[in-house]
């Protein structure tokens, strides 16, 4: 019955408020001077926060474009009214014409600020419908670009974030509380988000420092995100390997000096994963999973010129056998074995133990 009551006051929604406007003014910014009566009790206000897209995420600046819809509902008998006399069931409002009805019979307008908000929020619709019994319920559907301060990229890129919407009270929770209203929230089934996998949403009440100083009500759509692992793997660690596999092979070769050439080029091919990593992340001040392997590797493969040379130059000084079995044993047995271990020791260190 809740879902079909608010379908209809999402047609309303669109019907009424029209066209997409910019400038809305919302909750936030509306002129909600005047004075007001502090409840006995704390009014409870219904919160809900569905996210219908997620225009960008970006993992550079540690934040994300979202475009929700925040349903509120809550009680207020001061804005009751007579059907015959309104000439209707349903009183239908602009967010100044319900600050002006409010103003005027004293109550409380349960206005809010988006926490985590960067740059301005676009306000596409917005709308209050009251009940004959004083019911009220504010719908807006908006976009707005969201700090995302709790991302952790040790894992990448097999890392797993955590996303949040959070709206906070204006006033202290002694005069609004938040219910988190769970059937009305969630992820929509459109995000357009391709690189992410987002699930598990789920709304938090908590508590955050209001305008008032005072420990204020807080509500948040939490919810969380992985990436598609196959890119990753087709586009980075698949081309590693091969030239893991690659340097290893030519080491059964003769020619000391081919042999530095190839690490050389290697050396090369490892610089430019390099830039195109870091290009993708913030500066961090520790390294990922991806970075730990890259780092490795490109230190084997110095190690490989510096050790190819140096049997070359055996070889030229009349021990020849001694830089056969070097060669023998470091590159063809522990080169391997050591790249299979330092890849154990990036999985225990950074997947497993996080």
């Amino acid at each position: 019955m809740q879902r079909l009551y608010f379908r209809v006051l999402a047609w309303l929604f669109v019907a009424l408020a029209g066209s997409t406007v910019a400038s809305a003014q919302g909750f936030d910014n509306a002129n909600l001077r005047g004075a007001i009566t502090i409840p006995d009790t704390p009014m409870i206000v219904n919160v809900a926060i569905e996210l219908e897209q997620i225009t960008a995420v970006d993992q550079k600046s540690e934040n994300y474009g979202a475009v929700a819809t925040i349903r509120m509902e809550w009680a207020d008998p001061k804005l009751a009214f007579d059907p015959a006399e309104a000439g209707g069931d349903l009183m239908v409002l602009d967010v100044d014409a319900y600050v002006d009805l409010a103003r005027e019979s004293g109550s409380i307008v349960p206005s809010f600020s988006i926490h985590n908000q960067q740059g301005n929020r676009w306000i596409q619709n917005e709308l209050v419908v009251i009940n004959p019994d004083g019911q009220t319920r504010y719908l807006e559907k908006s976009s707005v670009t969201l700090q995302a301060p709790y991302f952790n990229f040790t894992r990448y890129p097999f890392d797993r974030q955590v996303f949040f919407y959070e709206i906070v009270s204006h006033f202290p929770d002694t005069v609004v509380q938040f219910k988190p209203d769970n059937d009305m929230s969630g992820l929509g089934s459109l995000l357009g988000e391709e690189e992410w996998i987002l699930y598990n949403p789920e709304m938090v009440i908590s508590e955050a420092r209001g305008l008032s100083g005072q420990p204020s009500p807080k509500a948040a759509l939490k919810f969380e995100g992985r990436r598609h692992t196959q890119y990753y793997l087709t586009r980075i660690f698949l081309p590693l390997l091969v030239l893991v596999a690659v340097s290893w092979s030519v080491f059964f070769l003769d020619g000391y000096r081919k042999r530095a050439e190839v690490a050389g080029a290697n050396l090369l091919v490892f610089v430019a994963f390099n830039w195109v990593i870091s290009d993708e992340l913030p500066k961090l001040g520790y390294l990922t999973f991806l970075d730990f392997i890259l780092q490795w590797m490109f230190v084997v493969t110095g190690l490989l010129v510096v050790f190819n040379v140096f049997l070359s130059r055996l070889k030229a000084n009349g021990r020849e056998d001694v830089a056969i079995t070097l060669d023998w044993y470091l590159f063809r047995w522990v080169y391997p074995i050591g790249y299979m271990g330092i890849v154990a020791f990036g999985i225990w260190q950074y997947l497993l133990r996080q």
